[in-house]
């Protein structure tokens, strides 16, 4: 293969992310760097500049190949999702990126629902929620029409960021799941779905496969060969091997995942349904709208921000006692499973005993409790699995080691290498086609080490998940006033 490197990129809230993956799938380096910072304009709105994450990207990856030889290197490349970006014919953004987690299109999501929910949830998998395109561009189309009437296409940030490298428009297929726009069972854009909702086919881009390659460009004389980009769960899912039905893992970083491997998918409305790489095989997750998102506010009003690594040890060392201290975290409304744009977060149950520790404490709990409300989901409806997978950036705090599997009271094992950005480079790989999905297999069963998480008996843990779901149903009313 001539010295071909495989690099993938990860475009998070947070931080861009890469990593580089040698010839044979040894991993070279990973590197990261802050992310542009996300707008809020209004509560609860969530936006980005396209423009900014495209100018970071190519710096990025300048300094991610920094000292890696080699003139030739296939990109995989993944960014949080769905993020909606209108743009004229040159690419250039209307408006800014609509995220994933923006609440805005709460009117949009009750009328579509009514119009045509059985008929995307037949199609799609999914029932019209907030993450998806469907709400954002009825909002958009409504607010304004003159920008509409504009607009030549809507992209993904990867979609964007791929049209400005190589004015190629191109999206994959897996955002077009997400977005809510494609036949599940077909793999293809559904047309019953934009007939009903009134959506012009030709703003879509056209859509590919993950391991197909979408275009090659230029830096500083390498040659990159890239595919069109994928959500940055997929990219976890495929550094976790989840390539074959019956696994589960959860990804904590943001956001909060918990995703099951299968071939024989049951919809439900409480959990959304995405494709899989692999032909025949999905995924079934829960995906929560705040979790280091929520754990990272907490510290910052209680005067603790980013002091992580002093409070995960001051948290393992000493017991702070959080029974009846229960926070739903609700700030930005909620994904699965109660699809609830207007939920709020929550601090029930404060004491005089309670200090800052106590309120870190119980954002992590929040978190661990948001996560088993969809575990107890996905054993409702039979899936079952050996193991349980941890990866993401919170669940390298040891004390969400300790208090995940004892709020789900089950052993994990927690993944030291489940980067988004692996994952990426292995697409990558596949896109050469040096490589096959089984190969990838096999390459991920050397590689994949971790270490065992056992469940420890915290009693009070469920009492306060009792508290969490009831708080919730008691409240839910209140939230719309």
């Amino acid at each position: 293969m001539n010295g071909i490197k495989f690099a993938g990129i990860d475009l998070g809230t947070s931080f861009i992310k890469g990593s580089i993956l040698d010839e044979d799938g040894t991993h070279l380096v990973t590197i990261r760097t802050k992310a542009p910072s996300i707008l809020t304009p209004s509560p609860g709105w969530t936006e980005i500049d396209p423009f900014e994450y495209y100018f970071v990207f190519r710096r990025f990856l300048r300094k991610l190949l920094k000292n890696i030889k080699g003139n030739k290197i296939y990109v995989g490349f993944s960014a949080m999702a769905p993020i909606f970006i209108p743009v004229d014919n040159e690419c250039y953004p209307l408006y800014h990126g609509i995220l994933y987690n923006d609440v805005r299109a709460k009117k949009e999501i009750e009328e579509l629902t009514e119009k045509a929910g059985d008929l995307v949830l037949s199609e799609n998998g999914n029932p019209i929620n907030n993450q998806q395109w469907l709400p954002k561009i009825l909002w958009f189309k409504k607010n304004y029409p003159n920008l509409y009437d504009k607009t030549w296409k809507f992209l993904e940030l990867t979609s964007f960021i791929l049209c400005k490298l190589t004015k190629k428009v191109v999206t994959d297929k897996t955002m077009l799941q997400e977005e809510g726009l494609l036949n599940y069972k077909k793999r293809e854009i559904s047309n019953k779905i934009l007939e009903a909702l009134n959506i012009d086919k030709e703003k879509i881009p056209e859509p590919l496969e993950l391991e197909e390659v979408a275009d090659t460009f230029t830096i500083d004389d390498k040659e990159f060969i890239i595919n069109a980009g994928t959500i940055d769960f997929i990219g976890s899912s495929v550094s976790l091997n989840m390539l074959d039905a019956k696994k589960l893992a959860i990804i904590l970083g943001s956001t909060g995942v918990i995703s099951y491997s299968t071939s024989e998918p049951k919809i439900d409305k409480r959990l959304y349904l995405d494709l899989s790489p692999i032909p025949n095989l999905y995924y079934v997750n829960g995906a929560t709208a705040a979790a280091g998102i929520f754990v990272d506010f907490v510290m910052k009003i209680v005067g603790m921000k980013g002091k992580y690594k002093k409070v995960d040890k001051m948290l393992s060392e000493n017991r702070i006692d959080t029974e009846g201290l229960v926070m739903l975290p609700y700030i930005l409304g909620e994904r699965t499973p109660i699809f609830d744009p207007n939920a709020k977060s929550v601090i029930f149950g404060v004491t005089n005993t309670h200090d800052k520790l106590s309120f870190v404490k119980a954002s992590i709990e929040a978190v661990a409790f948001s996560i088993k409300h969809h575990y107890e989901i996905l054993q409702e409806l039979g899936y079952v699995s050996e193991n349980i997978y941890l990866t993401g950036g919170l669940s390298n705090m040891k004390i969400v080691q300790k208090i995940l599997p004892s709020t789900l009271n089950s052993p994990m094992i927690k993944i030291e290498e489940g980067e988004e950005t692996i994952g990426d480079s292995m697409i990558a790989m596949v896109a050469s086609k040096y490589y096959s999905w089984n190969d990838i297999k096999k390459l991920n069963e050397k590689t994949f080490y971790g270490s065992s998480l056992m469940p420890e008996s915290i009693t009070y843990l469920t009492k306060n998940y009792i508290i969490y779901k009831e708080l919730y149903k008691k409240l839910r009313e209140l939230f719309v006033l």
